[in-house]
């Protein structure tokens, strides 16, 4: 009998079998690492919306200290501007794009655009998590409470008929306000015409004027351009801004005691104690004295005298005793909204627009 040669077929069962489970686990391997690549760019895109829409409120909150000292950096924002924002796990790119300047008591449009990039945690070789979230906003001007054209809160003697103190709205924009308002006592004494609606007005107390005026004064509430005594009245500026309408120079200027107006000029004028305006010097938008404003000479007519708001005798808010404002020769005291609007515009703040946050914001 002989012994026929048969081929063993363990070993290539083993092979087989071999390969089929190294197979599996690779699959299952590739499995693991396509779920765990997935779960980690979801939780990337997390991160990245979370650092973009913390780089939007931080810069709504903190856009004065984040830009200070940068090139071309204003109070009043721009054209654009743009920052970058750090913070744990990645950084947000803000920017700030104008549509629409500020116009005279119309708030300027904006768009702010947050677009945060994660840093930390991605795998090696992967791009990094990027989401972009935007908000439409607007630069609202300071809010200011304007009762009348000349609110004087320690009553007004004019002397002489010469003139007008107007509450008309010389913009056009708003209502008509009183033209004058004073308390019951001393009251207005004189024969200048005022119109407005009504023409003349009473306040039964000093605090019906709601403005901070201790917070103003002893606090810090408005932060100045300048301060006087120590800093150069800028009587070019000033005098070239209120000459000019074109010209948008309206600085803070805040002034300690006694004060003689040195030229006309635009913008806020905070005056602690007693204010005099002489000869033709006019002045467009706010005026805030704590004491007496006496006004003298003409106020340049031509020119257009004094147009926005007047309020004079505020120390009588702090429980001083103020005597009369007084108004002597021709006068023009006007309200103007448009004035008011820019004289309080440095003093104006971001303001998001309700229903307008969108997180699929298009980036080319």
């Amino acid at each position: 009998m002989t012994n026929t040669e048969r081929r063993g077929f363990a070993i290539p069962i083993a092979l087989l079998v071999i390969a089929v489970l190294t197979i599996m686990i690779a699959g299952g391997f590739s499995i693991v690492s396509a779920e765990r690549r997935s779960v980690a760019d979801q939780k990337s895109q997390i991160n990245a919306f979370r650092i973009a829409e913390q780089g939007l409120e931080i810069y709504l909150i903190r856009r004065d200290s984040l830009l200070a000292g940068t090139p071309n950096y204003t109070k009043v924002p721009g054209a654009k501007d743009s920052v970058r924002i750090t913070m744990t796990g990645g950084y947000a790119d803000v920017s700030l794009t104008r549509l629409r300047p500020p116009r005279g008591s119309q708030s300027g449009l904006y768009v702010v655009r947050s677009k945060g990039t994660e840093t930390a945690g991605a795998f090696a070789g992967t791009p990094q998590g990027v989401r972009t979230v935007a908000q439409y906003v607007l630069w609202e001007p300071a809010p200011m409470q304007v009762l009348a054209g000349w609110t004087a809160l320690s009553g007004l003697q004019k002397n002489g008929a010469a003139g007008t103190l107007g509450g008309i709205d010389m913009c056009g924009e708003n209502a008509a306000v009183a033209g004058v308002i004073v308390p019951a006592y001393p009251g207005y004494q004189g024969k200048m015409v005022a119109v407005g609606n009504p023409p003349i007005d009473s306040i039964p107390a000093p605090d019906s004027v709601e403005i901070d005026w201790d917070g103003i004064v002893n606090h810090g509430l408005i932060e100045a351009t300048f301060t006087l005594p120590g800093a150069v009245w800028p009587t070019t500026a000033l005098q070239n801004s209120y000459n000019d309408t074109s010209i948008k120079y309206y600085p803070v200027i805040r002034v300690n005691g006694d004060f003689d107006l040195l030229s006309s000029g635009t913008g806020m004028l905070i005056v602690t104690g007693n204010l005099t305006i002489s000869g033709n010097k006019g002045w467009r938008g706010v005026i805030l004295a704590g004491g007496v404003l006496t006004s003298n000479g003409n106020n340049d007519i031509i020119g257009g005298g004094v147009q926005g708001a007047v309020i004079s005798g505020l120390n009588e808010k702090l429980g001083m005793n103020v005597d009369e404002s007084l108004a002597n020769g021709t006068k023009m005291y006007s309200y103007n909204s448009c004035e008011v609007a820019r004289a309080t515009t440095p003093l104006g703040a971001l303001v998001t627009l309700r229903n307008t946050w969108v997180d699929n914001w298009v980036e080319y």
